[in-house]
């Protein structure tokens, strides 16, 4: 069956809140003016000239065009053309978007039909644009000061925000595109009708394939909001407020958190991402770290992290430190690490 993350086109009609679970954000990327209802997903700088998709909109005037992204990259790309608010993911059909001569009966397995990316971004634009995009580049390449449509023109529409509602002959002219950066950048992506039923094109909306099944969460996203979703309010601020400590080095106001039994050196703290004890490493805080390491047994071992995979001690995360520790803080992790001898050790080591 050629590919089809049915998830991640549904994921287009969420709410806010539910994106949110997913580590998503809806941002809005302006109107395209849909002039000759035939309507083109490309990278414009690469493939200004890519022919339309074989089917067409009905519509005329300008149609809302969204983004989802996660952790600054675009997940997908949405051209509305019915109000989002009127329609309902379980009613519509999905079709792959096809060019002519394009047919989903020549696809393998997780196979599709997309456009190509070469200069990271992507778009959505009636044909009409690509003629408007075509003059403006002509007119621009008599000013021996040009360099290139991106580098003159686009750059500093994209900004920081990585998208442009662009038009090519200037604002107030029938024509724009609207561009993104296309998910991890360079490469192939597929785009996709939302069909009503009565096979009338409802949205369009392009995967960028920077995700699995409607979620953008790696795994150890998933290990972090499982941990929040197991503490209770009171917890968490208990938590919180012994970071805070640790990292002003508040020695007076730890001992009293660690007694209350709601918040332990060696756990971690979800505003930080790390716990006490590290904080305290980290901020060079000698005082505070003693008071902490007095309520655990030894030194122990750091608690699964949430984006590091590998196990670390925390002598070791002390000592690969740049910024030199305090007179002290080295021999005391030491010291907390020394293993304590085991009952029979000498008898089992030499018998």
């Amino acid at each position: 069956m050629a590919y089809l993350d049915i998830d991640n086109l549904h994921a287009v009609f969420l709410d806010d809140e539910a994106l949110r679970t997913r580590h998503l954000q809806r941002q809005p990327c302006g109107s395209l003016q849909i002039t000759s209802g035939r309507i083109v997903a490309c990278d414009p700088l690469v493939q200004p000239e890519r022919a339309a998709f074989m089917r067409t909109v009905g519509s005329r005037g300008a149609f809302p065009v969204d983004v989802l992204h996660d952790k600054g990259r675009h997940a997908l790309a949405v051209l509305w053309l019915r109000e989002r608010g009127d329609l309902r993911a379980a009613d519509l059909r999905w079709e792959m978007a096809l060019l002519d001569g394009e047919s989903t009966q020549t696809l393998g397995d997780d196979e599709f039909f997309g456009y190509p990316v070469d200069a990271g971004v992507g778009c959505f634009m009636d044909t009409d644009a690509a003629a408007a995009m075509a003059e403006r580049d002509k007119r621009e390449a008599g000013n021996p000061d040009f360099i290139s449509y991106y580098d003159d023109v686009l750059e500093p529409e994209l900004g920081s925000a990585n998208m442009a509602d662009h038009y090519p002959l200037g604002a107030g002219s029938a024509n724009n595109m609207l561009i993104f950066s296309s998910g991890w950048g360079d490469g192939n992506y597929p785009s996709f009708w939302a069909l009503d039923a009565a096979g009338e094109p409802v949205a369009l909306v392009t995967d960028f394939m920077t995700m699995e099944g409607g979620d953008a969460r790696d795994e150890d996203d998933k290990r972090s909001d499982a941990y929040k979703a197991s503490l209770w309010p009171e917890k968490m601020a208990a938590l919180d407020a012994l970071g805070a400590a640790a990292v002003n080095g508040d020695v007076a106001a730890i001992q009293p958190l660690l007694d209350t039994g709601l918040a332990g050196a060696n756990e971690i703290i979800p505003s930080l991402g790390e716990t006490a004890l590290t904080s305290a490493i980290r901020m060079n805080q000698l005082d505070a770290l003693r008071v902490l390491l007095g309520a655990v047994s030894g030194l122990p071992m750091p608690p699964q992290f949430y984006t590091v995979d590998e196990e670390e001690s925390y002598l070791v995360y002390a000592r690969r430190l740049k910024q030199p520790r305090v007179e002290g803080l080295i021999e005391l992790l030491e010291k907390a690490q020394a293993p304590a001898a085991k009952p029979g050790f000498l008898k089992r080591l030499f018998s």
